[in-house]
């Protein structure tokens, strides 16, 4: 990638929200230069990463072996261009306690010159980017990054009432739109990120009116600077990238994340991309650019597996972030994160796509740990809930474990339901499985199957009253649902209070609305308190839960 000299990029004011200011410095070759008839390069895309280290106790993904495959890559002879489609910093163990440090230090080692500023890597915000209340946070996350960050709808905002100004207001390596030389084509990107992490300090341009002018004042500022490859990357859920494909066929990648596993489609010639969640997986692309004719290129899923070596530079800065993580757990909690709080006989799944989208032990263990507590019929926990991203296997279970169990700690609840409200629950908790959203419930005290009518891109769902069995309180098997019958339901205060934000209708305290009526009383217990009080309990302090068809999908 070249840097020849800056270019501005302005978009007048549409209705009140749309500021997309003057700003931003991009790298892009001098007009009249000459242009190759085909140009080549690689794309390496990852997203959604948040353990340095990787997963199953560092043996897949994390970043020093994503160091080792981009290595690989420019040793193929074709330049490379990194895409980060989003949610860095936040949220994870090492984050909440480092304060996002650790990951921004071995990105900035993925080039191989921690002296340098990457010029290859460039990415959006994902919505956990503003999880910490405290703006000062991102802001200097952002000016440690030796590389770009590009945003076209986000707006930092000094207080909650300003209007707000782009971050490449504030910030040199932030960007409204890039263009970069690539090889020798110049490739045009702009980044969207979701409205769904809501601070005093931060705005978007989400509304569907105002997003579509941005995209398009982009698109058109893009080209005017002579790209040849446009590229969206964006942090949304994935119909939003497929609007986006179909309103700007000029697209010609949809480099995305928010969703945490593998997605490859084609709408009309646009890509749209997604890889596994910390770094488990990449996206790679091998781009074609002809001087008079489309953008060509397939994109293809490259593992992380065990078979890629860790980079020994960055598996450094891992090890040393790992001991200053155990050091302030140690400081901030009086505990070892080493600590060994219980055992478990079984696999305990807790990577996101399994916890959204299928019984997995772990969340059985949960939902149980819910229910015999609360005192109910049923529980619940949503799998959006579950952070840990990981799985826990036969073995030890560590402080560490439940840190990142409980990134989000909550208080249990119970109430009444209906027979007929707990269907309906159970419909919307299934109702974007294929997306792996964060709605998924994992359940104790009821089973049930749910029918599959697959399409090409949007199954449908059905959840018949005949598909539903409890086990109410004292029972000793299970039995069909009655409609018209109350039971007990136990969850989080989490879901009780905003559930309905995923689609959860009857728990909408927080939208001028009241959820249930909450049978239990003050002092109130903690999610994380009740689960390591219940392992203790356990004979050899052991679960023993497993996987035993509480959640049966049935195909069409």
């Amino acid at each position: 990638m070249v840097a020849k000299r800056a270019a501005r990029f302005c978009v007048p004011v549409i209705m009140a929200l749309l500021l997309l200011s003057c700003a931003s410095p991009a790298a892009m070759q001098e007009k009249g230069s000459m242009v190759a008839p085909e140009s080549r390069f690689t794309i390496l895309q990852v997203n959604d990463v948040y353990k340095i280290e990787g997963l199953e106790g560092g043996d897949v993904g994390g970043i020093a072996r994503l160091r080792t495959l981009r290595k690989k890559l420019e040793a193929g002879g074709s330049p490379v261009l990194v895409l980060h489609a989003g949610d860095i910093l936040f949220p994870s163990v090492m984050s909440r306690y480092l304060r996002a440090q650790p990951m921004i230090r071995t990105l900035n080692l993925l080039d191989g010159n921690p002296a340098a500023f990457d010029q290859n890597l460039v990415a959006v915000f994902g919505n956990h980017e503003f999880d910490d209340k405290d703006p000062g946070v991102i802001l200097g996350r952002i000016a440690q990054s030796d590389f770009s960050w590009v945003s076209s709808n986000v707006r930092y905002r000094s207080t909650k009432d300003a209007p707000g100004e782009p971050f490449s207001g504030r910030l040199k390596n932030v960007h409204d739109v890039l263009v970069l030389e690539v090889g020798n084509v110049h490739v045009g990107i702009f980044g969207l990120t979701v409205d769904s992490q809501r601070r005093d300090y931060v705005a978007y341009d989400y509304e569907i009116t105002t997003r579509h002018a941005i995209v398009r004042a982009a698109i058109n500022h893009l080209k005017s600077k002579g790209s040849r490859v446009i590229i969206a990357l964006t942090h949304q859920d994935l119909d939003q990238d497929r609007l986006l494909a179909t309103d700007f066929p000029e697209i010609d990648f949809i480099i995305g994340g928010h969703e945490h596993f593998f997605i490859k489609e084609q709408v009309g010639h646009t890509w749209i991309t997604k890889a596994d969640a910390d770094a488990k997986s990449a996206v790679v692309y091998d781009v074609k650019a002809p001087l008079n004719a489309p953008v060509e290129a397939t994109p293809r899923k490259v593992d992380i597996g065990r078979d890629i070596e860790k980079d020994p530079i960055v598996e450094e800065e891992v090890k040393r972030s790992l001991q200053e993580l155990s050091d302030t757990i140690a400081k901030q909690t009086g505990r070892n994160s080493q600590e060994e709080i219980g055992r478990t006989e079984y696999m305990l799944e807790g990577i996101e796509p399994s916890v959204r989208g299928k019984e997995t032990a772990l969340g059985n263990f949960l939902a149980d740990v819910i229910r015999e507590r609360m005192n109910t019929d049923i529980a619940f926990v949503n799998g959006g809930g579950i952070r840990i991203n990981d799985n826990i296997p036969p073995g030890p279970i560590r402080v560490y474990d439940i840190e990142g169990i409980f990134y989000y700690d909550n208080v249990l609840t119970a109430f009444e339901l209906t027979g007929s409200e707990i269907i309906d629950i159970l419909r919307n908790s299934v109702s974007k499985t294929h997306l792996g959203d964060g709605r998924f419930l994992q359940v104790s005290g009821i089973r049930f199957k749910y029918h599959v009518d697959e399409t090409s891109q949007n199954p449908v769902y059905r959840i018949n009253q005949a598909d539903v069995e409890v086990m109410p309180r004292g029972a000793t098997g299970y039995v069909p649902l009655e409609i018209n019958k109350t039971y007990s339901v136990g969850t989080t205060d989490y879901i009780w209070e905003n559930g309905y934000q995923d689609g959860y209708k009857v728990f909408s305290k927080g939208n001028n609305m009241t959820s249930p009526r909450r049978l239990d009383k003050p002092p109130f217990i903690g999610f994380r308190k009740a689960t390591e009080e219940k392992i203790t309990s356990l004979k050899d302090r052991t679960v023993t839960t497993r996987i035993e068809g509480r959640i049966i999908a049935v195909p069409q």
